[in-house]
């Protein structure tokens, strides 16, 4: 009993600790607490579409291939299922209205994704795991999320000013780098390959420093847009 205790203390408290972070760095506008919490959820529900998906790929094609694996399977199943999640939800919500929204919606969405991914392993491989997950896989989910609400912020600035054009690339982009992000950060865990290993701490550190600088720079430098 203690130890499924602590267990579930490992996997919850970095994500509690992001979303505290996240929601403080909202400077101008907090979100609604109700609508925060149904991205949340709907990123948990989001890793039970991605859990179908993948079997259904297993079922469908060989992924003896790491590539694919890391790139398709893992990184833009999973990251195309949590950008639908937060578009349908928040893409015309009155509440969008600030660039900074994005950010905070799509890490909202991926930390509630990170929470189911989270216990399961954490229950699975025990607390080595979980402490692991808690300075690498949680924090690497909010990440990947930085950039993704970075880019669907512009979007929603760009198709606000009626730049369809530039609009679109960004949407594109939103989708694009989280999932080349993730599929890196995959296929360096799966490499076996201790060369590739040094060149994943590396990545990781750089992704902390990068993704921290991107959402410090973004809410200071947030700004309005037409909703209508």
């Amino acid at each position: 009993m203690f130890k499924n205790i602590v267990l579930i203390c490992i996997a919850v408290i970095p994500i509690i600790f992001l979303l505290k972070y996240t929601f403080d760095k909202d400077k101008i506008e907090k979100e609604p607490l109700l609508l925060l919490l149904r991205l949340f959820v709907s990123g948990m529900f989001a890793s039970v579409i991605v859990l179908i998906v993948s079997l259904s790929l297993e079922m469908l094609i060989d992924d003896g291939n790491k590539f694919y694996n890391s790139f398709v399977k893992v990184g833009l199943v999973e990251e195309i299922c949590k950008w639908i999640s937060i578009y349908v939800i928040t893409w015309k919500h009155k509440e969008f209205n600030y660039k900074f929204d994005a950010i905070v919606y799509c890490i909202f969405v991926s930390l509630g994704f990170a929470l189911v991914e989270n216990i399961g392993y954490s229950f699975h491989y025990g607390i080595g795991t979980a402490l692991l997950r808690s300075i690498i896989s949680v924090p690497g989910h909010a990440f990947f999320a930085i950039y993704m609400g970075y880019y669907l912020g512009r979007a929603k600035l760009s198709y606000s000013k009626k730049n369809l054009k530039s609009g679109n690339w960004f949407i594109v982009y939103s989708v694009l780098i989280p999932t080349l992000l993730h599929g890196i950060y995959n296929y360096c865990l799966i490499s076996q390959n201790d060369g590739i290993y040094i060149i994943f701490i590396m990545f990781i550190i750089s992704l902390y420093i990068l993704s921290f600088k991107t959402i410090n720079i973004s809410s200071k430098l947030d700004i309005a847009f037409d909703n209508k």
